[in-house]
């Protein structure tokens, strides 16, 4: 990195130390996405949950390390602290994730629907069971896309093109640790 006055601690930097990192689910089916969908005029929820075989993200950094992750308990999961939400993990040195592929979709697949009569939450599975959750928005019942997630859990692989790799996950308290295949 070069300083134009020297280093000190009021230079900036003319170079960029952002580093781009792989980071994938090292087992498969460790990783779901959770999306909601809100009625504009209503009560209405819907919540689903795709499972993937596999998950992989570009992550960035901003001081040219590796990832610094903290793991976190999926909402409704088992209350480990072994999951990481990659639309939410710019915690430490860590700018932001960008999706690369979520594959094989639908290893498992789950319907929440709140704030419906019991005869329009049947209707919505129905509708879902034929099409994709994002068609809810062309309904004339007016939905609208809320929050995603996107949930991995470990082991997790990092690696970059100058060869580094690193296998983690967590343990018993949700600290980052190298990862040992036994």
């Amino acid at each position: 990195m070069a300083w134009p006055n020297g280093p000190d601690e009021t230079a900036t930097p003319t170079e960029s130390t952002a580093t781009y990192w792989t980071v994938k689910t090292y087992y498969k089916k460790n990783v779901q996405e959770v999306e909601t969908y809100h009625q504009r005029e209503g009560t209405g929820k819907v919540t689903v949950t795709n499972g993937f075989r596999w998950g992989e993200w570009t992550v960035e950094t901003n001081d040219g390390k590796p990832p610094e992750f903290e793991f976190t308990e999926v909402p409704g999961g088992d209350g480990k602290r072994d999951s990481i939400d990659m639309l939410n993990c710019s915690v430490n040195n860590i700018e932001g994730a960008e999706l690369v592929s979520m594959d094989d979709g639908g290893c498992w697949y789950d319907v929440e629907v709140e704030g419906l009569s019991d005869e329009d939450a049947e209707a919505i599975r129905e509708f879902l069971e034929e099409n994709s959750p994002y068609e809810l928005e062309e309904r004339d019942d007016d939905w609208y896309q809320g929050d995603t997630e996107w949930w991995i859990w470990g082991p997790i692989e990092i690696t970059n093109d100058e060869g580094y790799s690193r296998i983690i996950c967590a343990d018993e308290n949700g600290n980052v640790v190298d990862f040992k295949d036994e």
